[in-house]
Formats: C-alpha cells, sequence, structure tokens
C-alpha cells in the first residue's frame, strides 16, 4: 500500500474585521504579559544563598527521625511521609536556633 501525504488545504486571506481587530490587540497584551513573566514568592533576602554541605549522622538518629517523621499526619492516599529529611533537619535547625538565642538573650 503506498502513502502519501494528506491533501493540503488552500490558504484563503481571510478578512479582517473590526470587530476581531480589538480581540487581536486584546491577544497581543495577554501575550506580553505572560511573556513578561512574574517575581518568585518567598520571604528569604535577596543576598541569602543556598550553601551546600554533606553531614555525618549515627544509623541510629537517623532511624529515629525516621520514624519521627512516620508519625506526622500525611495525605490519606499519599504513599509518601508527610516531611522530607532535609525538610526535617532545618526545623530542627531552626527550633535549635530559636532556644539558643533565648538561653543567650541575642537577637540576632
Amino acid at each position: 500500500m503506498a502513502v502519501s501525504a494528506p491533501p493540503k488545504k488552500k490558504a484563503a486571506a481571510p478578512a479582517v474585521s473590526a470587530a476581531q481587530q480589538p480581540a487581536k490587540e486584546q491577544e497581543k497584551k495577554i501575550d506580553e504579559i505572560i511573556s513578561r513573566g512574574s517575581t518568585t514568592i518567598g520571604k528569604a533576602d535577596p543576598q541569602e544563598r543556598i550553601k551546600n554541605f554533606n553531614i555525618k549522622i549515627m544509623s541510629g538518629q537517623l532511624a529515629t527521625v525516621d520514624q519521627l517523621r512516620a508519625k506526622r499526619p500525611k495525605k490519606p492516599t499519599s504513599p509518601k511521609l508527610a516531611v522530607s529529611l532535609q525538610d526535617w533537619i532545618i526545623e530542627a535547625i531552626d527550633e535549635k536556633i530559636e532556644r539558643e538565642k533565648k538561653k543567650y538573650n541575642t537577637g540576632v
């Protein structure tokens, strides 16, 4: 069986009416807004950067953290834990920072 290209349609130049012109201008404005994009939402300082580092933790401590993470409520249909290990560690660091600030009366 021979394969051929589909038949080509004849291109007719459509007449632009006065009613269609404002619609095209609106579409152009919409495209400009979409292309412009948006700013990111966040509370971090623009000068603050993410730093990566490795951490060594005892296997027993990690098992305890995993058990605590498993206790957090999660979505009923989701197989994932409610909070990631990284988020849990960041929360723990934030809590420790707050306790140390109160203990040493620093407003840093």
